[in-house]
């Protein structure tokens, strides 16, 4: 199915008399301390299944499994599943209900200590692979840094995340973050659909989002090992505080004169009245390359 194909669900009751038969007679209690929202909507599990399908990858990551509903969505679509669960009963729970599936394997780890690399040589899989997920809100941001430094890159990304988390990946003209700019720095992201609260039990207070991102086959700029880092740290000291204007934020975060970093965003063509929501990931290029040349010193980090 084209991904352009692919709408919001509509919403779905989930109360408990409501639950798919497999999490009614599991009896389960979901943890709140993991940020257990279960996916219920088997609509939204097919569509999430669609989406991250891949032209010529047979091979899929999932990042928190849970009692597997979207897994059970994938084993159907790819010839290699390789499902993470940090909760190693609900790991277990999957990997006994979907047992009859052989190309399925299911592995107990917090992917936040674990190699995507590592996760495929234990499954025998080899890239490319493609990564899924309904993500806890509370760790969303460090899940996605994590892939993204990861030894390899998946082809694409498809993650199920709180709706104001999509806003940030994706960003926009005046609308970029810290997220969106680490983003688009490997791949392009892309809301797909919304997901109403309503598709989960428990029901979250939040609503959420279908984002896919598409990876490059290499970054989006030349900058490389030791210089990626610099030029993260300055997108993290231009976003530090993102109502500020360029010209008060800039000194303070880099340890520079306003004179220092005037001549630099002159240099860049950047207006020193702009916030950091306004810069696209070429702007903060020029204005790396520009502190490079001149303050070699304040790319360090510290």
């Amino acid at each position: 199915m084209p991904r352009r194909s692919i709408k919001s669900s509509n919403k779905f009751p989930s109360r408990k008399k409501d639950l798919p038969n497999y999490l009614r007679t599991l009896d389960l209690s979901p943890q709140k301390k993991l940020g257990q929202n279960f996916l219920i909507n088997q609509m939204v599990m097919f569509d999430i299944a669609t989406a991250v399908e891949h032209e010529g990858i047979e091979t899929v990551i999932e990042i928190g499994a849970g009692p597997g509903g979207l897994t059970q969505e994938l084993v159907n679509k790819f010839k290699s599943v390789i499902a993470v669960e940090l909760d190693e009963e609900l790991a277990a729970i999957t990997r006994n209900r979907l047992g009859d599936y052989n190309n399925l394997t299911v592995i107990a780890a917090d992917i936040l200590q674990i190699d995507l690399i590592d996760i495929l040589l234990e499954a025998d899989a080899k890239p490319p692979f493609v990564v899924v997920g309904n993500l806890p809100y509370y760790i969303t941001q460090p899940i996605l840094r994590k892939i993204q430094e990861s030894e390899v890159l998946p082809a694409c990304i498809v993650i199920l995340v709180q709706r104001e988390v999509a806003r940030r990946i994706v960003g926009g003209s005046s609308k970029e973050s810290f997220l969106s700019m680490c983003t688009k720095f490997f791949g392009s992201p892309e809301k797909l659909f919304d997901v109403d609260s309503s598709s989960f039990w428990p029901m979250p207070k939040v609503q959420s989002s279908v984002v896919r991102i598409d990876n490059f086959p290499e970054p989006a700029l030349p900058i490389f090992n030791d210089d990626r880092k610099s030029f993260f740290h300055l997108l993290r000291a231009g976003f530090s505080s993102p109502r500020k204007q360029l010209h008060n934020v800039l000194p303070g975060a880099l340890g520079l004169l306003t004179a220092d970093i005037d001549l630099v965003l002159s240099e860049a063509d950047i207006a020193p009245s702009l916030r950091a929501q306004h810069l696209s990931l070429r702007d903060w290029y020029l204005l790396f390359c520009a502190l490079q040349n001149n303050n070699p010193a304040a790319m360090r980090i510290r």
